[in-house]
């Protein structure tokens, strides 16, 4: 039972104190009555609001998920990068994850299996290849051959058969994609059942070529097939240009096409040090410097030396880059319709190591989005007029879930508060609610605060602002196969 909570649900537009009663997984009753029940939560003061679903969230380890609770992610799911093999990152998660779970297929992935024969382990991040990959360029700077194209185009098939959340094309990091290649392999999404297609956009520039012109070639992508599509961090790849690009997805809808645009509330994005999109030039595209990137196992500003060194000796390592005018991330996080996606990456430590579950929280480096993404939300909803907690709340829950809901059974009975609705909740002091994490070494991953309670499939995973360990309700989240594979 969750009592005498402000209970917000961005679908009916319910904002009132009322019970919650859970059973069995889902949510049974949300009434004014008097309800009894085995185990209480006290939600007096708080708001009590569907679990935030991040479609975004790269951090795909034990550590990134912990962080990710206390910020009230209860479905932590990428589908930019995506996984391949799909079967290997679904079964390593499956009764071991402490939030639900899924990901779209790997387009770049399976590139980088068939043009140079690396196995991504599942989950390219996390999975213990990216180094290597980052080391063999074919995949990332030529076009397919023909035969090279079939044999994607069987292993993008083979895992969304496998349940795959659509078709991830993060192309800005292998810009020697032919655009036919991503055309074929997306007409794949059409045979099942019109799967989403989601992009981090082909360029990251103010100049020719844009962001902007990378969002049209997607955007053409899915008009000609009709798919839905997720543009992830539109502002980042936009910069100057994203209310541009934003007047360019509301046009897009208003004539019947499904395009979400996704932001994180920061001015700095992160990445891999041997991004496309930090190669000669850079300067000119994104008007940074070599002292804008930071290099993630120091935390430590670049200068020309270390950046082309590390670019040469660990193009996978992690980087942090500030190149997003403010003006331009509070347009896209405020601007109707649009989503959060955390773009979480994975924390490590000053080694480059990934993180054990009981790692302190100041042990970690990395960019303090994986940390303090909604929170920082939830909090700019209380400080700024242009952003209604509602209005924030159906950002980081119900519009996520909407997007997917016509392909993803599951969608249909989360991001929302209603009796038959599965019990993901988020408990929060709308009042105290704030994200914690920062840009100094020690303070990148500290936890979000005022998220007393975490519930996933009615289980309290976060009490009393602490994650309960060794307690595993998430649940994999996949499409419904429509089509199988020849």
């Amino acid at each position: 039972m969750i009592l005498n909570g402000r209970v917000m649900d961005p679908e009916s537009g319910l904002d009132a104190v009322r019970n919650v009663g859970v059973r069995d997984g889902k949510i049974e009753t949300i009434t004014q009555q008097v309800i009894q029940g085995d185990e209480v939560i006290d939600a007096s003061g708080h708001v009590v609001a569907p679990g935030f679903i991040d479609l975004h969230c790269h951090g795909q380890d034990p550590y990134s998920i912990r962080i990710s609770l206390r910020d009230g992610v209860t479905s932590a799911l990428d589908l930019e990068g995506g996984a391949w093999p799909v079967d290997q990152y679904y079964a390593e998660r499956e009764d071991k994850w402490q939030a639900n779970y899924g990901a779209s297929v790997a387009h770049v992935s399976t590139r980088i299996m068939v043009m140079n024969g690396i196995n991504s382990n599942g989950h390219l991040l996390t999975g213990g290849r990216l180094g290597e990959a980052g080391r063999s360029p074919n995949w990332s700077m030529k076009h397919s051959t023909p035969q090279q194209l079939k044999q994607i185009i069987r292993l993008v098939d083979e895992g969304l058969a496998q349940g795959a959340i659509g078709i991830g094309f993060p192309v800005g990091y292998y810009t020697g994609v032919g655009g036919p290649e991503i055309f074929e392999v997306a007409k794949l999404a059409v045979k099942y059942g019109g799967m989403p297609i989601t992009t981090h956009v082909r360029y990251l520039s103010v100049i020719n070529p844009t962001g902007y012109l990378g969002i049209e070639e997607m955007l053409a992508v899915a008009t000609a097939l009709d798919l839905p599509l997720l543009v992830h961090h539109l502002h980042s790849n936009a910069m100057a240009l994203t209310p541009d690009a934003l007047a360019l997805v509301d046009a897009a809808n208003a004539v019947g096409n499904k395009v979400l645009a996704e932001a994180y509330p920061y001015t700095r994005g992160s990445s891999i040090i041997g991004a496309r999109y930090l190669d000669s030039g850079f300067q000119q595209r994104t008007g940074m410097d070599y002292s804008d990137i930071t290099w993630v196992k120091t935390m430590q500003p670049e200068n020309q030396a270390s950046f082309e060194m590390h670019r040469q000796d660990e193009p996978g390592g992690l980087m942090i880059m500030n190149h997003i005018p403010e003006q331009d991330m509070l347009a896209a996080i405020t601007h109707p319709g649009s989503i959060i996606g955390s773009d979480g990456m994975p924390f490590i430590d000053s080694e480059g190591n990934m993180l054990d579950w009981n790692t302190p929280f100041e042990q970690a480096n990395g960019h303090p989005r994986g940390a303090g993404t909604h929170a920082k939300v939830l909090r700019m909803a209380r400080e700024r007029e242009d952003l209604t907690l509602m209005g924030a709340i159906a950002k980081m829950s119900y519009l996520p879930a909407r997007f997917l809901e016509d392909v993803v059974p599951d969608m249909k009975v989360r991001g929302r508060l209603r009796p038959g609705a599965i019990a993901d909740i988020t408990i929060f002091d709308p009042v105290t609610v704030t994200d914690k994490a920062g840009w100094d070494k020690g303070a990148n991953s500290l936890p979000s605060t005022g998220i007393p309670f975490v519930v996933v499939n009615g289980t309290v995973v976060v009490k009393n602002a602490r994650v309960q360990k060794d307690t595993f309700p998430g649940q994999a989240i996949r499409n419904a196969v429509r089509y199988q594979p020849n």
